[in-house]
């Protein structure tokens, strides 16, 4: 297959490594990524060619387009200057379409999301319906929970006249004993195009070594590993800082390695914050991205974090027990990890936890007393089925 893989992250990077995820598991067919967020240093796997669009970000409510550094610093776009990256972006895709005439156009998100992003997405889809792609299928990746909308009836009736009209399928990147798409999408029956739940997308843990993570770390096998990340460190940089005076509190008392990771994006004023509220302290690393964090999760006995989709799953994937604190500008991140929290996989920390008194006495609690290894049995094949959904649908135009 050749596949076009739109994918655009615009405060965190959840998204861009979940696309990517899907992306490493189509090794075999030809893959070229199209992303236009914060730009990210990582290697790419041989079979994904990467084109990157003019970046775009949005600001923290999602309100208003800005421009993001990799260093976190955020510059506000004129009019004239948005213009002008809108219409880099546009010609920018739709050109590359043209050229390389994909078998399967990848969308992630939209129309589900993204609608700031219509401005680029729309021509192309217009084009799809005339024909100048004669052998693309248009495929809707979407993960579980939908941010709530103001418009809810408004937002519904646009998603189902461009689903119902411009997409062939959907990919819903959850397992339905966690959550269905209907929760936070009523009208899924409308929807006119097939629907594939795919189980959730995360990094499988294959020949991992959690003892030589501890080794490179310098932590001795009987001494208690703690890991603390932030994903992309674009929100709540406190929680870092907060947990760093905890583990300050908690090393008079019970001596252990903390390995923090603040995140790429995170402001560089945090970062700094961070890094010497920590140095006096050698117990304590700071980093701002682990490459192989699936990797260092395993070695960690217990796991502070933010609630993202990526990093609950990387939690189910090495059976790591996870604090976990929800983003609550919106419900996606509490609604998943409620539902987890039954399952046994994790424990939501509230505000009144994150006190360093309160979260030291939680860590040493769960340093003490183990929390048994989670029994979820949730569906974490997402990225080696949507290949085989994908492959399954060409196989029926071609039979066809």
């Amino acid at each position: 297959m050749r596949i076009v893989h739109y994918c655009q992250h615009v405060l965190g990077m959840g998204h861009f490594f979940r696309s990517l995820e899907i992306d490493k598991a189509l090794e075999g067919h030809d893959v070229t990524l199209i992303t236009g967020g914060t730009p990210l240093s990582i290697t790419y796997p041989p079979h994904v060619q990467v084109i990157e669009l003019p970046s775009l970000s949005m600001d923290e409510e999602f309100g208003a387009f800005i421009r993001a550094d990799k260093d976190g610093t955020k510059y506000v776009l004129t009019e004239h200057e948005l213009d002008a990256i809108k219409a880099q972006r546009t010609t920018i895709l739709t050109e590359s379409l043209k050229t390389l005439q994909p078998d399967i156009f990848l969308v992630e998100l939209f129309p589900f999301g993204r609608k700031q992003f219509s401005f680029e997405l729309m021509p192309v889809l217009e084009l799809s319906k005339q024909n100048a792609f004669p052998n693309m299928k248009t495929v809707c990746s979407v993960r579980d929970i939908l941010v709530e909308k103001t418009k809810q009836q408004e937002f519904e009736e646009r998603v189902l006249s461009i689903l119902n009209t411009y997409f062939d399928a959907v990919l819903v990147h959850t397992d339905p004993k966690v959550i269905t798409l209907d929760a936070t999408f009523p009208r899924i029956n409308d929807i006119t195009i097939p629907i594939y739940n795919t189980g959730y997308i995360t990094p499988l843990p294959h020949d991992i070594s959690p003892e030589a993570v501890r080794e490179s770390l310098s932590i001795a096998p009987d001494t208690p590993f703690i890991l603390g990340s932030i994903g992309s460190g674009s929100v709540h940089p406190e929680i870092m800082e907060q947990l760093a005076a905890a583990s300050i509190q908690l090393n008079n008392s019970t001596p252990h390695k903390l390995l923090i990771s603040t995140g790429p994006f995170m402001r560089q004023n945090s970062q700094v914050r961070i890094q010497q509220l920590c140095e006096p302290h050698p117990h304590i690393t700071v980093t701002d991205f682990i490459p192989d964090f699936i990797n260092h999760l395993s070695a960690a006995d217990i796991s502070l974090s933010m609630a993202g989709y990526n990093t609950t799953m990387n939690l189910l994937a090495v059976n790591t027990y996870g604090l976990v604190y929800p983003f609550d500008q919106n419900r996606e991140q509490r609604m998943r990890s409620t539902s987890l929290e039954q399952l046994g996989a994790l424990k939501i920390l509230e505000q009144e936890d994150m006190q360093s008194d309160h979260l030291c006495n939680l860590l040493t609690q769960h340093i003490n007393t183990p929390a048994p290894p989670p029994n979820h049995q949730v569906d974490l094949q997402g990225a080696a089925e949507s290949v085989r959904i994908l492959e399954q649908l060409l196989s029926h135009k071609a039979a066809g």
